[in-house]
């Protein structure tokens, strides 16, 4: 009988230490922004809203926040901090960085860059800025 249970035990003690692969997958988002007041959404939950006038940056963990469907989607608006001043003044930029870890390996997804570069000869500058990050799990 003991011969029996050391058998079952070496033979099946290994197949469930294994893990499912899905389990080692986790998603991390990197934010860097600077002269804005932000707001990440994740599948249109609320994810961080915040304003900041120096430069900082943050990682979050995404797995509790992805949900069962095959596609997924990360939202990011930037907006001025106050209406008097401008996004150039503030030189606001948001940069958002999508990356997968799979076991030991980093997978680069997707990058999202919301510069107002693109604005800075406008008189009428923008109130806000939005994009968007898709991705399927």
């Amino acid at each position: 009988m003991k011969l029996a249970f050391w058998l079952f035990y070496l033979l099946i003690a290994p197949m469930a230490l294994e893990t499912d692969p899905e389990t080692k997958k986790e998603y991390q988002l990197h934010l860097e922004a600077q002269g804005c007041h932000y707001q990440i959404m994740v599948n249109g939950e609320k994810l961080e809203e915040g304003k900041t006038y120096q430069k900082i940056e943050r990682t979050y963990q995404l797995n509790k926040e992805l949900t069962d469907e095959t596609e997924q989607v990360i939202d990011v608006n930037m907006f001025q901090i106050s209406r008097e001043m401008p996004l150039k003044a503030t030189q606001a930029y948001i940069h958002l960085t999508l990356e997968k870890k799979e076991n030991d390996s980093i997978i680069f997804v997707k990058k999202v860059k919301l510069p107002t570069f693109p604005y800075d000869e406008d008189e009428a500058q923008p109130q806000s800025i939005g994009g968007s990050i898709y991705f399927e799990r």
